[in-house]
């Protein structure tokens, strides 16, 4: 083999090597931009799930809101004791005073 076809072999050796890298850099930079894009597609979809999530939890907030609202009305309706024993001391009170005017008129 001579020396001039030692060297073709070589750089044709060196051509396909170049080849097959620059193919290997396509496939992995393709590989590489369809990975991205399917990760984008994923961060988008999980940014609109949490946007949801995040609505959904406002509005059960609200609700326990109001609910616990409503708890402490119905409560108070039920132990309302404070408020019976206003009004029975207020009752008492005026009876009081009716009694006292009734039983100075009489006299």
């Amino acid at each position: 083999m001579t020396l001039l076809g030692f060297a073709g072999w070589a750089f044709g050796a060196l051509a396909t090597v170049g080849a097959l890298a620059a193919a290997y850099v396509r496939v992995r930079s393709s590989v590489d931009n369809q990975t991205a894009e399917i990760w984008k597609g994923e961060a988008e979809a999980q940014k609109a799930r949490a946007d949801r999530l995040e609505a959904q939890l406002d509005e059960l907030c609200g609700r326990v809101a109001r609910l616990e609202a409503e708890n402490r009305h119905l409560s108070e309706l039920v132990t309302g004791q404070a408020a019976i024993a206003e009004l029975r001391s207020l009752v008492v009170a005026q009876h009081q005073e009716l009694t006292s005017l009734m039983r100075s008129e009489t006299q």
